[in-house]
């Protein structure tokens, strides 16, 4: 029974999350029209690698985050400018992410906060450089400049993108510090595969 209460529970939280990452990836949608949500997709994976821990929930997070930048921009019009080479590189980062979990002993407000919380912010520094460089590289700018307008680059758009995913991470660490506190049965447990 218990085995079925993981799958149905698992079940579930992949697709609370695949609606948030459609709701907050996708370009131009109905949320936008209310409030501009940053893209929930690294939190998901960091959710999953921590929690989850199964191949298909990180099959299934980076499939849809793929699917909803393709039908931006295939059935959107969103612009394609950032769909280069280099964005074959972005779902092996986000394994990168998933993978990262099994180091994090807990998305919450515990003893290991600090390890957690520094493993985070290096994780999501080193997946937006990776990221960010390679989508560089195939730039206009790059074959002009090369690598000099990199650092003026880096520093201006690391200000702007990295902090966005790590207020998410904060608040899913205030969600899984306080959701077991008012809802005993709600403790999130570290998945053992």
């Amino acid at each position: 029974m218990t085995n079925k209460i993981n799958k149905i529970t698992t079940l579930f939280a992949v697709f609370l999350m695949v609606l948030l990452i459609i709701a907050t990836r996708g370009h131009s949608n109905w949320i936008s029209s209310f409030v501009h949500l940053p893209d929930f997709t690294i939190p998901a994976l960091f959710i999953a690698g921590v929690y989850l821990r199964k191949f298909w929930v990180v099959f299934v997070l980076i499939l849809s985050a793929v699917s909803v930048d393709n039908y931006a921009i295939v059935h959107q019009g969103v612009s394609a400018n950032c769909i280069t080479p280099a964005y074959s590189l972005l779902p092996l980062t986000f394994y990168g992410i998933f993978w990262s979990g099994k180091y994090i002993s807990s998305l919450a407000i515990n003893k290991d906060i600090i390890k957690n919380s520094l493993i985070i912010i290096s994780v999501v520094s080193i997946q937006w450089l990776m990221a960010t460089a390679s989508y560089y590289f195939f730039t206009a700018t790059f074959i002009k400049t090369g690598w000099s307008n990199f650092p003026a680059y880096m520093t201006h758009w690391s200000l702007v993108e990295i902090p966005t995913t790590l207020y998410w991470m904060m608040a899913v660490i205030i969600v899984f510090t306080l959701v077991p506190r008012i809802v005993p049965a709600l403790n999130f447990q570290r998945s053992a595969g």
